[in-house]
């Protein structure tokens, strides 16, 4: 039988999915879902505490493992949930607008 050698440590970036509901349809396993792929998440320690994110944006670092029927799984070794960065990234966006409300001027009171 051919030993399996351990994964080599990985980081990706994606969001996490529910990706297994029990019979109340409580979720059982969650993935880490890429624009490419997607990566069920190992139930160790740091695994477990992804539940909290579910629909989160995060990067994840873990060993990445694939079974004979061709799902990848990732045992999280390091996680952080990323921050919505979308309004900051809109072209022309800037948080120092130069706006003068003259119903807000204060020296005219």
């Amino acid at each position: 039988m051919k030993k399996q050698k351990p994964g080599k440590e990985v980081t990706i970036t994606g969001f996490v999915a529910a990706d297994e509901w029990d019979e109340r349809d409580n979720v059982i396993a969650i993935a880490i879902s890429t624009e490419d792929e997607d990566y069920r998440v190992e139930l160790n320690k740091l695994g477990e505490e992804l539940f909290d994110f579910m629909d989160e944006d995060v990067e994840v670092t873990g060993t990445i493992r694939e079974d004979k029927d061709g799902t990848k799984y990732i045992n999280v070794t390091n996680y952080e949930v990323l921050e919505d960065q979308e309004y900051e990234e809109e072209e022309g966006f800037s948080g120092d607008d130069d706006y003068d409300d003259p119903d807000l001027d204060d020296d005219e009171n």
